[in-house]
């Protein structure tokens, strides 16, 4: 399966949100930036991710962009249903193992299922703060965002 440059976009921009911005929106002008998107092709995509409730947007000075909501409970899946036009996979994944054609190619086609309800699987468990996680992990710098700041 490939994916789409609006949905790899896509992901990068959420990923950007939440690793970034924290509860403060972003412009859409710096996650372009960042992430190395087409600003008119980000202004695309997040008409997309608003309409699938996954981001919404300030307006005026200091608004921009945020997430709904919060990173954990944001699923890869969501955000590719979000953008792609998939078939329903599980239903696709069922019909390729039920073995209608014969001999090696049903032993191929029950493969091919059982790839697609994994990849399926993975992209159900993992979530955005996963992402943001690894980031961390890879030393990713973050801007904007610094977390909580106390000064006594």
């Amino acid at each position: 399966m490939r994916l789409s440059h609006r949905t790899i976009y896509g992901l990068r921009a959420v990923v950007d949100l939440a690793y970034h911005g924290g509860d403060e929106p972003v412009q859409a002008q710096k996650i372009a930036e960042r992430a190395q998107i087409p600003g008119q092709f980000l202004g695309q995509i997040f008409q997309e991710l608003k309409r699938a409730e996954i981001v919404a947007s300030k307006r005026g000075p200091g608004g921009g962009y945020f997430l709904v909501a919060p990173a954990e409970e944001l699923t890869l899946a969501r955000i590719l249903e979000a953008l792609e036009d998939l078939p329903e996979v599980p239903e696709v994944a069922r019909e390729r193992s039920c073995g209608e054609s014969g001999g090696v190619a049903a032993v191929a086609d029950e493969m091919c299922g059982e790839v697609v309800e994994r990849m399926v699987g993975l992209w159900e468990e993992v979530t955005i703060a996963d992402l943001v996680e690894r980031g961390e992990a890879l030393g990713v710098p973050r801007q904007g965002y610094e977390g909580f700041v106390y000064v006594i």
